[in-house]
Parts: C-alpha cells; sequence; structure tokens
C-alpha cells in the first residue's frame, strides 16, 4: 500500500508539474555512436516524449547526412540509430515493451499483412527487453542501433542485449517514432531537424 501511495505521489506531481507548463529538458546525447561496421554515425537532435501531458523518456536520432524527410529516414537502409533516455524512475521495461507494441502498428501504418511479416522478430525484439533484467531508471540510456546486413542491436547503455536482423523490422521500429502516423508528429518533426548550430557550421 505504501509503495502504490508513492507511485500515486509522483504521478500526482509530474501531472501538476506538465499542467503548470514545466517540460523535462531534453537530456545530454553523446555526439555519435559507433555502429557493428566501425562507423561513427552522428547526432542528429533529440525531444522529449509527452504523451498524456507527462514525459518518462526522451529520443534521440543518430543519422550521417543531411535528409530530414521522416519517411525517407525510416525507410532508409543506411546505418542509423535511435537512442532513448528514461526521465523517470517510473519507467519500467514491462512498461516500455507494452507501449512499442502497440507503437509497431501505428509505426507501420496499421499493415496487419506487413507486420505479420515481422512478427516473429517483434516477439523476440520485445523478450529481450523484458527478459534482460533491467531496469530503466532515470538517465538510463536504450539505444537501437541498426547496421545493413547486420540488423538492430539493441544495447542498455553500452551493455549488447540482442540483435534483430531484418531491414523489415528496423522500417517498423523506426517507424514507431518516424513514421507519418506516429504518436508525436512534434517529437518526429524535432528529431529529424538539423539544428540551426550545426546547418551554420556546414555554411
Amino acid at each position: 500500500m505504501l509503495k502504490l501511495l508513492k507511485v500515486l505521489a509522483v504521478f500526482a506531481t509530474i501531472l501538476i508539474v506538465s499542467a503548470l507548463g514545466a517540460k523535462p529538458k531534453v537530456p545530454n546525447f553523446a555526439g555519435s555512436v559507433t555502429d557493428a561496421g566501425k562507423h561513427e554515425i552522428a547526432f542528429r537532435n533529440g525531444e522529449v516524449f509527452a504523451p498524456a501531458g507527462f514525459s518518462l523518456y526522451a529520443i534521440g536520432l543518430y543519422v550521417n547526412g543531411t535528409e530530414t524527410d521522416n519517411m525517407k529516414l525510416k525507410n532508409s537502409d543506411e546505418p542509423m540509430a535511435l537512442q532513448l533516455v528514461s526521465l523517470s524512475n517510473l519507467l519500467t521495461m514491462r512498461k516500455l515493451s507494452s507501449e512499442l507494441r502497440r507503437g509497431f502498428s501505428y509505426g507501420s501504418d496499421h499493415d496487419k499483412t506487413f507486420l505479420a511479416t515481422i512478427q516473429t522478430e517483434i516477439e523476440n525484439f520485445l523478450k529481450i527487453l523484458k527478459d534482460s533484467g533491467k531496469k530503466p531508471r532515470k538517465n538510463e540510456r536504450i539505444t537501437f542501433l541498426y547496421t545493413p546486413n547486420a540488423g538492430t542491436k539493441v544495447l542498455f547503455n553500452s551493455e549488447h542485449l540482442g540483435t534483430i536482423p531484418g531491414y523489415s523490422f528496423k522500417k517498423a521500429l523506426f517507424g514507431i517514432w518516424l513514421n507519418n502516423n506516429c504518436a508525436d508528429t512534434k517529437l518526429r518533426d524535432k528529431i529529424v531537424s538539423i539544428p540551426k548550430q550545426q546547418t551554420k557550421k556546414e555554411k
């Protein structure tokens, strides 16, 4: 009972803060990640995921080049990564897995025929997360790192939890945040955009 009251109190605090318009800051992301082929992939941009007025995590996109079309990035068969940073001790692998399971449908335009072709990969992916024994406490990082022909690595901080093969799975996973039909279009548009300071440097 005491544990339940503590959880309810934290949620109440989050909702109050959200009602006042205070949004958690985007955490610091590393400047790059390294894929299975030892290629450096540059950090593009990050944003806080804020469903229902409160935030549990932030997402950062790692991709080289200057492409900003969200669908082209989703469908790209080039090295890419998405990094999820927990913003709350309330985030659990069970909750995250449940959200991701629903997200696959939105990320694939509710295409049941397509989803059926990668259902085994989806189940294996969710099993990796749920069976990892990891607790995504505040500031912990989960990275989905795609390398063509090698698949999508799942990392908890720097620990490799497993790899899911296939380009089709990559499209579905990255589509959760990049697809036209996704849960947070503002987040999508932010993470695919090139920061102004980076644009100035390139000029």
